[in-house]
């Protein structure tokens, strides 16, 4: 049963069990036996996955959002620490939502995107730490003469894919 309309705002999924022990396709709760005593509940907000029990660590999965940030967030709308995700409205997902939109803060899709096109732009200007990253080489000065060998190994994996 899905308690939500179109758009980024809360949805809750309650899931009731199968016939045998399985692992949720949309979690990684289980669910044992045909009648569970309890149900699953989880929120979808931000186009993620809430399965943490409190919102102020459930914020923390979204992709770009760390525990300083999700604070901020429950500060700014009110919710505290102790706020559980079942208890969320469609209107304060909403407004998690929205907070974040007006904040100007990347997050998810358009962070990773901004990471990667940083990570090319060493690349392309050929930087040292650019040319590390091409090499497969560790970038932060480790040393290499006994250590990387992870780093080594995939430089040669990468040698032999190409030829």
């Amino acid at each position: 049963m899905e308690i939500s309309g179109f758009g980024v705002g809360l949805n809750l999924f309650y899931f009731w069990g199968c016939n045998s022990t399985v692992e949720c396709v949309l979690c990684t709760y289980k669910v044992v036996g045909s009648n569970p005593t309890t149900s699953i509940i989880m929120a979808y907000i931000l186009r993620t996955h809430l399965k943490k029990k409190y919102l102020l660590q459930g914020l923390t999965s979204v992709y770009g959002i760390g525990l300083s940030f999700s604070k901020t967030l429950c500060k700014r709308l009110g919710f505290t620490k102790s706020f559980l995700v079942k208890n969320m409205t469609e209107d304060q997902g909403a407004r998690v939502a929205e907070l974040v939109g007006e904040l100007n803060y990347s997050i998810q899709g358009d962070l990773q995107r901004q990471n990667k096109q940083n990570l090319e732009d060493l690349l392309v200007i050929k930087t040292y730490r650019g040319i590390r990253l091409r090499q497969g080489l560790p970038v932060r000065g480790q040393r290499t003469h006994t250590n990387a060998k992870t780093a080594k190994k995939f430089r040669h994996l990468k040698k032999l894919a190409n030829s």
